[in-house]
C-alpha cells in the first residue's frame, strides 16, 4: 500500500502579490464541536491558510458546539445541522440544502457519522470532491464498518494522521489503497515550549516544587482506560507520597471515576480539572503525562506532551507505537496492565535523569515530525490536487498564529 508523505512548506499572502482569481471553497463537515482532537486540529490548522486562497466554513451535524465560539473567535464560519435525536432523518435535508447554498469545492468529513451522510449527500448534490477522515483503529461497530464499506466509492480520498490508521482503514473498512492519503498531525510548536506559567498552574492546584504532577488529558470515556490509570496512580502512591494527578476533560464517566477515587482512597491527591483551554500552560506544569487508552487512533495528546518535552507513560495500542517510541521518548506497557502501569510511573518519579531524557528525545521528535508548515502544506496540495483548482504559487513566509 502507497500512502502518500507528508512534505513542503506552507505559504502566505503577501502584498503586491499577484493573487489567485478564485478561492478553494472548503465544508469541513463533523459529527459534533465538542471537545476532541479532530475538533482541536481543525481549530489549530484552517486558521492557518491564506486567506486569499482559501475559505474554510465548519459545519456541526449535532448540536453538541462547545468549541463553535472559539472557530468564531478564530475567524472561521461555523454553520450546525441542529441533530439533538437519532430518530431526526430530515437532517439529510439539511445538510442538501447547505450544499446547495455554499457550493464548496471539496466537502472534507470528519468523524462516523459526517463522513457516511457527507458522501452520500455531497454526491447527490454533486460536490467536486469529497475527503473523509479517519482517526480512530478498529473502534467501529458492524454497522459502522459496513456503512463505511458501502460508501467507499463516493469518495475521492480518506485522510489519515498515521501509518497504522491507514493500514487499518484498507483491511478493516475496506477502503481502497490508493485513496488512503497520509497528512500527519501538526502542532504549534513554540506554544508548547514558551509557556511561562508553570509555577502559576502549580500554586492553583495547591503544589509545591517536591510534588510530581502526572497528568491525564482527554475524555472521560471507557475507550480511555482512565480507571486503569487512576489505579495505577492509587498503587504508585504507596510508594510516593508525592505523587499528584490532574485529569483535564469531561466525558460519560465523571462521577464513575470520582467514586473510584474515594474508594480507593486518594481523593485528596486527584484534581478533576473538567475541560482545559490552555493544554500548553497546563503541560508546562506537569511533571509527566499517563495515556491508559485501551484504544487509539493517533494520538494527539502525546505529540503534544513531547512538544512540551514532557515523559509519556501510554498503553500498546493503535497508533500510539508510532507516535512514542518505547524507552526513548516514552514508556509503553500493555493496555489494562495496572502493575505494568504502576511501575512505570514509580520508575519515572525515582529518576530524573530518565524524566529529562525522555523528554528532551520527545521534544525532539516532536519537532522533526509534526509541524504545523507540512500538515498545512499537505492539506493545500490535497484540496488543489482533487478540486482540480491550481492556486499561485507564494513566497513561504513565517506562520502567525490566528487572533483568539
Amino acid at each position: 500500500m502507497t500512502i502518500s508523505p507528508t512534505a513542503g512548506t506552507v505559504t502566505a499572502a503577501q502584498p503586491n502579490r499577484p493573487q489567485p482569481s478564485r478561492k478553494i471553497k472548503v465544508l469541513h463537515l463533523i459529527t459534533s464541536l465538542e471537545v476532541g482532537g479532530a475538533q482541536h486540529g481543525m481549530l489549530l490548522g484552517l486558521p492557518r491558510f491564506d486567506s486569499d486562497r482559501y475559505e474554510h466554513i465548519v459545519c456541526s451535524i449535532m448540536d453538541r458546539m462547545q468549541m463553535a465560539q472559539q472557530f468564531r473567535s478564530a475567524g472561521i464560519e461555523v454553520r450546525t445541522l441542529g441533530l439533538s435525536r437519532k430518530t431526526d432523518v430530515s437532517v439529510a435535508l439539511r445538510l442538501r440544502s447547505l450544499l446547495k447554498e455554499l457550493r464548496p469545492d471539496v466537502l472534507h468529513t470528519y468523524l462516523l457519522h459526517a463522513n457516511v451522510l457527507g458522501r452520500i449527500i455531497g454526491r447527490l448534490t454533486g460536490v467536486p470532491a469529497i475527503i473523509g477522515s479517519e482517526r480512530t483503529i478498529g473502534q467501529a461497530r458492524r454497522w459502522g464498518r459496513l456503512a463505511t464499506k458501502l460508501t467507499n466509492p463516493l469518495t475521492d480520498a480518506v485522510e489519515v494522521n498515521s501509518e497504522i490508521g491507514g493500514k487499518a482503514i484498507v483491511s478493516d473498512l475496506g477502503v481502497p489503497s490508493n485513496k488512503v492519503e497520509l497528512v500527519r498531525s501538526g502542532l504549534d510548536l513554540a506554544a508548547f515550549s514558551a509557556s511561562t506559567k508553570r509555577a502559576d498552574i502549580r500554586s492553583e492546584l495547591g503544589l509545591n516544587d517536591n510534588h510530581h504532577l502526572v497528568t491525564f488529558i482527554g475524555r472521560l470515556r471507557p475507550v480511555k482506560g482512565v480507571e486503569y490509570g487512576i489505579k495505577a496512580f492509587a498503587v504508585a502512591s504507596v510508594q510516593h507520597q508525592n505523587l499528584r494527578i490532574a485529569l483535564a476533560g469531561e466525558g460519560e464517566q465523571l462521577g464513575y471515576l470520582q467514586d473510584l477515587t474515594s474508594q480507593l482512597g486518594i481523593s485528596e491527591n486527584v484534581t478533576f480539572l473538567g475541560v482545559r483551554n490552555d493544554l500548553p500552560d497546563l503541560l508546562a506544569a506537569t511533571d509527566s503525562v499517563l495515556m491508559p487508552s485501551l484504544n487509539e487512533g493517533f494520538p494527539r495528546t502525546a505529540i503534544e506532551a513531547m512538544a512540551a518535552g514532557k515523559p509519556v507513560i501510554a498503553t500498546r495500542v493503535g497508533g500510539t507505537p508510532e507516535a512514542i517510541i518505547d524507552g526513548e521518548t516514552g514508556i509503553l506497557v500493555p493496555a489494562k496492565d495496572v502493575e505494568a502501569m504502576a511501575a512505570a510511573l514509580s520508575n519515572l518519579v525515582d529518576d530524573t535523569e530518565l524524566q529529562t531524557r525522555l523528554g528532551t528525545a520527545g521534544r525532539a521528535r516532536a519537532q522533526q515530525n509534526y509541524s504545523l508548515a507540512n500538515y498545512l502544506s499537505r492539506l493545500d496540495r490535497l484540496y488543489q490536487q482533487l478540486s482540480g483548482i491550481t492556486l499561485q504559487p507564494l513566497e513561504p513566509t513565517p506562520i502567525l498564529a490566528p487572533d483568539s
